[in-house]
């Protein structure tokens, strides 16, 4: 039975004790894959293939081809596709920079230039535009209308009834007959 490598992820060795060696290995692959993915989001997974096939750098042993997509597959999973955010990736290099660029400045006693990295700050945060509010008037709720049509429900099929009422009557034999032979005993409160 193959174990769960992900809940051993970036936990110390006393805890990863019961791990063997190989999936120590695969424990360690899928760290470093996906520090490499945090570190930067929009590293194609081709990248992180061939980073694998060549052993990531020294730091664990090489994998095949296939091994290694297996492993980026499995890293997805775990991150999600990181890429889909690309946009907000892009905005935060951004507005990291502009308060790298601010303290500079700062440290510099350069006003024009803690000006426009504040300006930029604004701009990519947004903070020059007014909050949006939702006309929540415009929200309707959904309207739900009950019914007991099981074909309503996508893949669902009706039972035939005298298969129903045969079952139903098993169940009704099976835990009346259990109920009747249960030994009831007084619990006192302490």
């Amino acid at each position: 039975m193959k174990r769960d490598i992900t809940q051993f992820l970036f936990k110390d060795a006393s805890v990863c004790s019961s791990l063997s060696p190989l999936e120590l290995q695969v424990k360690r692959r899928y760290e470093l894959c996906i520090t490499r993915k945090m570190d930067n989001p929009l590293t194609p997974d081709k990248e992180i293939v061939d980073y694998l096939m060549h052993g990531c750098n020294g730091l664990c042993d090489p994998v095949g081809k296939s091994q290694a997509y297996r492993d980026v597959a499995a890293v997805t999973k775990i991150t999600g596709n990181i890429s889909l955010a690309g946009k907000n990736w892009y905005r935060h290099l951004v507005i990291e920079g502009a308060k790298e660029i601010y303290a500079m400045a700062m440290r510099k006693e350069d006003a024009k230039g803690a000006a426009a990295a504040l300006d930029k700050l604004g701009k990519y945060t947004r903070l020059d535009k007014d909050d949006e509010s939702m006309d929540w008037s415009e929200m309707l709720p959904p309207i739900f209308e009950p019914s007991d049509d099981l074909t309503l429900i996508e893949g669902m099929k009706a039972i035939p009834t005298d298969e129903l009422e045969a079952k139903r009557k098993r169940l009704r034999e099976l835990f009346l007959g259990r109920a009747e032979d249960a030994q009831y005993e007084e619990v006192a409160d302490d």
